[in-house]
């Protein structure tokens, strides 16, 4: 019998921790990455575009039509548009966001913002929408407790080498991936790649998605241990060892039923409760477009599998 401990759900890979170094201080390891690149290497990436001013837009237009294993949102339907004309109404009434102990319209924005009418896909809309969803892992409780200081982590690091030296070469994650592949540091032992600390975060994606998809369809007395536990099995199992993945699966069964979880999400406010049942179908689908588009983008430079 394996030990259930937090422990089990971190999304990293068996060697991310090594690679790191464990809990060394992520803001001074992860921004000395730009003074290890030579002129004549940062000269040969010259041809990576500034970031242009990026207007929000209609997430629509830019929808992929691949499903997310286990996390696919339905589409519109014409059926289905006076459900969405109410669930919009209910979306306008006014709430305090200081009401809000994780805030569905901020993951909503980030992931917006994050998808450029140029094709890019900004890495500074994406931090922000992943540091709220932390919010939501936290409010499961000490089950997530240490894979929510491992999504801290990989989102600390991504932030540090925005604003770094080297910070233009990762204003999108195509420019991100370009840049770090060209100098040689999608693999390298001397410091965290931001694309391979993506890729984590990326796989991630696809578990919180379908685990929101769970939420919406279950009533308030069911428990989604077991749902949870399937959902491990589809996507972040996928990349772990055996031995994590039956402890992983097994503690995933401990998690609590839809109404307790509810009930941490709005603090007993009932305003709050159906804001976010009104958003929660739009989050699903625009989750699951950047989902869509982040992994093709990996297939494209063949970088799935970063070690």
């Amino acid at each position: 019998m394996y030990p259930l401990t937090p422990l089990s759900l971190s999304l990293s890979h068996p060697t991310d921790h090594h690679q790191v170094g464990g809990d060394v201080d992520v803001r001074r390891k992860c921004c000395v990455v730009e003074n290890s690149i030579k002129p004549r290497q940062k000269a040969k990436m010259a041809a990576i575009p500034p970031p242009s001013e990026q207007a929000l837009h209609t997430e629509t237009s830019h929808l992929v039509t691949n499903k997310v294993e286990g996390a696919a949102a339905a589409p519109v339907t014409n059926n289905s548009q006076e459900s969405e004309n109410s669930n919009m109404e209910k979306i306008a009434e006014p709430i305090n966001t200081q009401d809000l102990v994780f805030d569905l319209q901020m993951v909503m924005d980030g992931f917006t913002q994050c998808k450029g009418d140029d094709g890019q896909l900004y890495l500074d809309g994406y931090l922000r929408a992943y540091s709220e969803l932390n919010k939501f892992l936290q409010i499961l409780g000490t089950v997530f407790n240490f894979v929510s200081h491992d999504i801290q982590k990989k989102v600390t690091i991504l932030q540090c080498y925005r604003k770094g030296g080297a910070g233009d070469y990762y204003f999108s994650i195509q420019s991100m991936i370009e840049y770090e592949r060209e100098n040689n540091l999608l693999t390298s032992n001397d410091q965290q790649s931001g694309s391979r600390t993506l890729l984590r975060l990326h796989r991630g994606l696809e578990f919180i998605t379908g685990f929101f998809l769970e939420i919406q369809k279950a009533s308030d007395t069911s428990g989604l241990g077991t749902a949870a536990s399937e959902l491990y099995g589809r996507t972040l199992a996928k990349h772990h060892n055996w031995v994590l993945a039956k402890t992983a699966g097994a503690v995933l069964l401990m998690m609590p039923n839809k109404q307790t979880i509810i009930e941490r999400m709005i603090g007993g406010n009932q305003a709050v409760r159906e804001h976010n049942e009104a958003l929660m179908p739009r989050a699903i689908e625009i989750m699951t477009s950047v989902y869509n588009l982040t992994q093709k983008l990996y297939e494209d430079y063949d970088i799935l599998d970063l070690p």
